[in-house]
């Protein structure tokens, strides 16, 4: 049997169930990734508000279609691809993402917002660096960024241990010298750090 869900007078298929309250689904032919809130009030409001800051601010993520107050039901423009943490599992993430990442940043940082730097939560598609989730923090300063973050979108040991700790297994061959790895960081950040 076909599920369908009702927003806002529209009707969607489910194609598949994502997470636990995520869905891909379909209308007149396009994807859309469909989020459930249901009881959780604080949660909704809180992606409202980053769904709004975040679009003003300049930094690229899922555009929204529709949000029901009502349901508390979300319907979002759905990214195809894989994530940089599965593209970076592959091998390197081409330099324009790596620029992409540092306009995010700064858009970011200058609207006083820290986002969740994981590679999982973006995905490089057609030359743009999607932020997937609609969460942010307080911006506090650079220092994390360019410290930590960074240091998990090249194939370095800090990489590496995080895949472990989240249970993935990587394959090593990839992995430079120390001193390589830090001088492409080191030139990378020099060329587009703003």
């Amino acid at each position: 049997m076909v599920e369908e869900i009702e927003v806002k007078r529209k009707v969607y298929t489910v194609v598949e169930q994502i997470g636990e309250h995520s869905y891909k689904v379909e209308r007149k032919g396009q994807f859309f990734f469909l989020k459930k809130y249901e009881d959780r009030v604080d949660d909704f409001e809180q992606f409202c508000d980053g769904e709004h800051r975040l679009r003003v601010s300049g930094v690229v993520n899922p555009k929204c279609f529709v949000y029901d107050k009502k349901t508390r039901m979300v319907v979002l423009e759905y990214i195809e691809g894989e994530t940089c943490l599965d593209t970076l599992l592959g091998g390197e993430l081409p330099e324009p993402a790596i620029e992409c990442l540092f306009k995010t940043f700064w858009y970011a940082k200058n609207d006083r917002m820290a986002l969740d730097y994981r590679p999982e939560n973006f995905k490089f598609v057609n030359g743009k660096l999607y932020y997937i989730p609609f969460t942010y923090t307080k911006f506090v300063n650079n220092e994390s960024f360019v410290q930590n973050d960074l240091r998990l979108w090249f194939f370095t040991k800090d990489f590496i241990k995080y895949c472990h700790d989240k249970g993935i297994d990587v394959d090593q061959s990839h992995l430079k010298s120390d001193y390589e790895t830090n001088k492409n960081i080191a030139l990378m950040t020099v060329k587009y750090y703003r």
